[in-house]
């Protein structure tokens, strides 16, 4: 017998992959790789973003972009997916898997249910990282709609 040096008690219990709420997440490409599809007659690029903050950071989430496939409707599909990727991360010319490495944008989250494995999360859009705003001077506010004509600033005051 081997001891596992641990009370399973002080543990809190794994439950089990559980999708992220559906919404916009900051994320990090960690990695991007070209592999064969399971009939070996077409590739994908396989890319894992890590979320970068908020409660679920450091949690990883899959997509895969068809870039070649005999059905053209679906390397168009993935071809699309995948030019908004790099738009979002501000490489319209990216070539190569490797230049997605590193790079952040916002990604937008659904659960889609796959029949076989359940509730997964499914990557729907894509959006660059937002620079700091710039703060804008206050604008004049308008007068109030209660204010007489002849009380408006820049009026001139007339005589009957």
């Amino acid at each position: 017998m081997a001891n596992f040096g641990f009370t399973a008690s002080d543990y809190k219990p794994d439950e089990g992959f559980q999708p992220l709420p559906p919404g916009d997440y900051p994320a990090i490409i960690i990695e991007a790789e070209i592999k064969a599809n399971s009939a070996n007659t077409g590739a994908y690029i396989k890319v894992k973003f890590v979320i970068t903050e908020g409660e679920y950071v450091n949690r990883g989430i899959y997509s895969n972009y068809n870039i070649s496939h005999p059905n053209p409707q679906a390397e168009q599909i993935g071809r699309g997916q995948l030019s908004a990727l790099c738009l979002a991360i501000g490489l319209p010319n990216a070539s190569d898997s490797d230049q997605l490495l590193n790079q952040s944008c916002v990604i937008t989250l659904k659960i889609k249910n796959h029949p076989q494995y359940g509730p997964q999360n499914e990557v729907k859009g894509y959006a660059s990282i937002a620079q700091p705003m710039q703060q804008q001077p206050p604008q004049q506010q308008p007068m109030a709609a209660h204010t007489p004509p002849f009380n408006q600033p820049g009026q001139q005051q007339g005589g009957w």
